[in-house]
């Protein structure tokens, strides 16, 4: 019975494996067939490389279907485009600060400066141009400073006086103690909007320099940087800077960590390979992988989004891995069968199967996140796996033709001996290491035992949360900029509440209007809230001015007919900035909450707080929701948690069923995924005890690491089950397969861990911790399959007694 599951099992991959070692003989008579027809495939695709566009918008993580993405677009359609560029000024030399008349004249020019030259911009509002209004003896009036008012140091004096006195401008366009002054740039376009509407040359193409926000934020870093300007010091941050410096850093990051990537992995093939194809051709092979990923993103239509850029750099170390596998055991096969051609196939036939394998739970792995609802990743999911098949297609193709170049026998090469001297070197070390395994494979098993408790005890404390902010490094002068705004004004993150009456001028109710002001109130009670904003300031505001300036009158009136009176006086005097708060048919409002950069999971507490506080004085007939880009972040926190859950029980289910399925055994199969459960525990765990949070960055790290971990333990279970049967002991198939596959899985391992190291270049802190992360499951897999896999191998015995001895002649025909 034993001998019928052993001889199932080798004969499935055996099957696999005469086939691989067929197609490799092929490859090798044919080589050029193989070569010409992979640069065909190459050119082919090429000329489509260039067109994805790189987004990092909030379409490119949420569907147009999603609930709250849709209200997010009913939100713009009522009030515009939410995106703006915000420019904070301090003027250190000024005595009069920021209402020093120089400053002032500066900063006129620079307004108009702004909306005359900086594209797709909508309005601009700073200290020059904002509405100030005042009572007059028949009602109100509304001034601007620079129209209005006297160019002398004594109006500024006036207009610092009156701007301080209003609430709805300190903390926004200007600081208490007027050592600060800011300019809200607002845009008419979005980064969602289609190429055609954010292109500032229409013929120029989808290149970033011809598209918003690159154009309009690069415009601004133009105009303050002028000579005119001189003597202001200017912190430049929002919306537009930060997606372009994301999009920016994507576009020059990829390929520059590629490069570093290729190098690294170079000088490590350089190292243990040490021959000319064994470098080139594995680099070959990935690099036609990255570029077949990006032509297939672009007939897929898809974007560049944030998570593309860490696709790259995984796809070259990943890549490179089967064919390192592949050179290793050529290498020793030539040197024994001393014939190319003859230890080229006998290389497949051992490696077919594992490498068909690994590649597929790689994939697998990453098409588990498909299961997301956020877009970037759902979409990476895809072409990822793409990308690991193609790269596999060329392992096993274009690798062997390269390979059949050079002389049909061995011949000495100098440092040779050397390089065989470090062979051995690492043989003698690895069967040090089966040899202890063998003797201590309790203390083995109950060592990972006690690390699995305590990383899941590290599990439990492990949080999913989010900052922005944190994504990009210290090195990148917007997250200063930022920083300083954020403390200094009313904060860089917002929550937008909308009030939906459901009739015209619903929200000319004075019990509306309450309503607004007393969620405002609230909301103002929590330290995380800097500043609010909506249509309730702008009706005290008249309310004020209009009883002569007495402060007992900043409030709501009681009079509905009062409120639309005052409310046409605005509309009469030239007041404009109502618009921005309500609809025109006043059905509709918004408030807007800026909140200081913070935690997701710190905002997420603020809107249950004031979802409470809505539930508990509910406003009759008007409906009130949650929007903006703060809403959106919220709903990311949510799709975090289902993403991680889901997508790595899709990958172990998925995973585990091909490994019962390709060994015919499910102890074999689900022998194999415990080595490969560990690292992910152990790293999950860290995070947990490090308080290191789960972010969208950081989601596919359980997926995609057991896709690539267990990669490794393939190739050395398939040895284990293949030296097993010839042997029939597991001390010596442990031997054995630990010289052999061993050096391979400890190379690999040594690409993998270096190739995700070097994300730690990236100006993108959320890529290098990824990077880490990875790199470090990656070294503790290596570590289980040393120590782990050969102890539960041990302890188990999952290919039936020992004793029975199967001699085979698939080797010697495939020879």
């Amino acid at each position: 019975m034993a001998a019928t599951e052993r001889e199932g099992g080798a004969g499935a991959i055996g099957a696999i494996n005469r086939a691989f070692a067929a197609l490799a003989g092929w490859c090798f008579d044919h080589r050029w067939v193989v070569i010409a027809l992979s640069v065909a495939i190459v050119a082919g695709g090429t000329w489509l490389i260039g067109s994805p566009r790189i987004d990092n918008s909030y379409e490119a993580f949420f569907a147009p279907g999603d609930p709250s993405y849709r209200a997010y677009l009913s939100y713009r359609d009522d009030f515009g485009s939410d995106e703006i560029s915000y420019l904070m000024y301090e003027a250190p030399d000024a005595a009069g600060g920021v209402f020093d008349l120089a400053v002032m004249e500066r900063i006129a020019r620079l307004t108009k400066a702004l909306e005359d030259e900086v594209p797709f911009v909508y309005e601009v509002k700073s200290v020059t141009n904002a509405e100030l209004i005042e009572p007059t003896d028949d009602g109100i009036r509304i001034r601007r400073v620079w129209r209005d008012f006297a160019h002398t140091q004594e109006a500024m004096d006036e207009a610092r006086a009156l701007f301080l006195s209003k609430p709805l401008y300190v903390g926004g366009l200007v600081t208490g103690d007027a050592r600060f002054g800011a300019l809200s740039i607002k845009m008419d376009r979005s980064s969602t909007d289609p190429p055609e509407q954010i292109r500032l040359d229409p013929n120029g193409g989808d290149s970033l320099g011809n598209l918003y926000p690159q154009v309009t934020s690069e415009k601004i870093e133009e105009i303050i940087a002028r000579p005119d300007y001189a003597g202001l010091r200017f912190y430049h941050s929002g919306d537009v800077p930060m997606n372009t410096a994301y999009n920016r850093i994507i576009e020059r990051e990829d390929d520059l960590l590629m490069m570093i990537s290729l190098a690294v992995i170079a000088a490590v093939l350089a190292v243990f390979v040490r021959t000319v194809v064994g470098v080139v051709g594995p680099l070959l092979v990935v690099v036609i992988a990255v570029i077949g990923t990006t032509t297939f993103i672009a007939a897929r239509g898809w974007k560049l989004d944030m998570m593309f850029g860490q696709v790259p750099n995984i796809l070259v170390t990943v890549g490179v891995a089967e064919a390192v596998h592949i050179l290793i055991e050529f290498g020793t096969a030539f040197r024994r069968l001393l014939d190319r051609r003859a230890a080229l196939v006998h290389t497949m036939y051992l490696l077919g199967a594992p490498c068909l394998l690994t590649s597929l739970t790689t994939a697998v792995g990453f098409l588990a996140l498909q299961v997301s609802p956020v877009v970037a990743i759902a979409h990476m999911a895809v072409y990822s796996a793409v990308g690991v098949v193609l790269a596999f297609a060329f392992t096993m193709t274009l690798v062997p033709a390269l390979v059949s170049f050079g002389p049909r026998t061995p011949r000495p090469r100098p440092g040779a001996r050397t390089a065989r001297a470090g062979e051995q070197r690492m043989h003698r070390a690895l069967a040090a290491v089966a040899a202890w395994n063998v003797r201590h494979r309790r203390a083995v098993i109950y060592g990972f035992a006690a690390v699995s408790i305590a990383s899941a005890v590290g599990i439990a404390r492990l949080r999913v949360d989010s900052n922005w902010l944190d994504d990009f490094s210290d090195r990148v002068p917007l997250k200063g900029a930022t920083s300083r705004i954020d403390s200094v004004m009313s904060g860089m993150s917002n929550l937008i509440y909308i009030f939906d009456t459901g009739k015209e001028d619903g929200i000319r109710d004075p019990a509306v209007l309450r309503a607004i002001d007393g969620l405002q109130r609230e909301a103002e009670r929590d330290d995380l809230v800097r500043k609010t904003y909506s249509i309730a300031d702008i009706v005290k505001d008249l309310n004020q001015s209009f009883h002569d300036g007495d402060p007992a009158w900043f409030a709501i009136p009681d009079d509905r007919a009062l409120v639309s009176q005052l409310l046409l006086l605005y509309e009469t005097s030239g007041g404009e900035d109502v618009q921005e708060w309500a609809t025109t048919d006043f059905a509709r409002a918004n408030l807007e909450l800026r909140l200081g950069i913070a935690p997701i999971r710190r905002t997420s507490d603020l809107a249950a707080h004031l979802d409470g506080y809505l539930a508990r004085t509910p406003i009759p007939g008007v409906s009130v929701s949650l929007s903006g880009i703060g809403a959106l972040w919220l709903e990311l926190l949510d799709y975090i948690v289902a993403s991680e859950i889901e997508s790595f029980l899709y990958a172990f289910v998925l995973i585990g069923a091909m490994m019962c399925f390709i060994f015919r055994s499910v102890k074999t199969g689900m022998l194999s995924m415990i080595p490969n459960l560990w690292p992910i525990l152990l790293t999950l765990g860290a995070m947990g005890w490090l308080r290191i949070p789960l972010d969208y960055n950081k989601v596919m790290i359980a997926s995609v690491a057991m896709g690539i971990a267990v990669d490794d333990t393939i190739h050395f279970v398939s040895r284990c089950h293949h030296e097993f049967t010839e042997r029939g002991s597991y001390a010596e198939a442990l031997a054995a397969a630990m010289s052999d596959v061993g050096h391979a899985v400890a190379v690999t391992s040594l690409v993998l861990v270096l190739g995700f190291m070097v994300n730690v270049f990236s100006v993108l802190d959320a890529n290098a911790k990824s990077g880490i992360l990875l790199a470090t499951t990656i070294a503790t897999a290596l570590l289980a399959d040393l120590l782990l896999t050969p102890a539960l191998l041990l302890a188990i015995e999952p290919f039936g007694p020992e004793g029975e001895r199967v001699r085979r002649a698939e080797l010697a025909e495939a020879a």
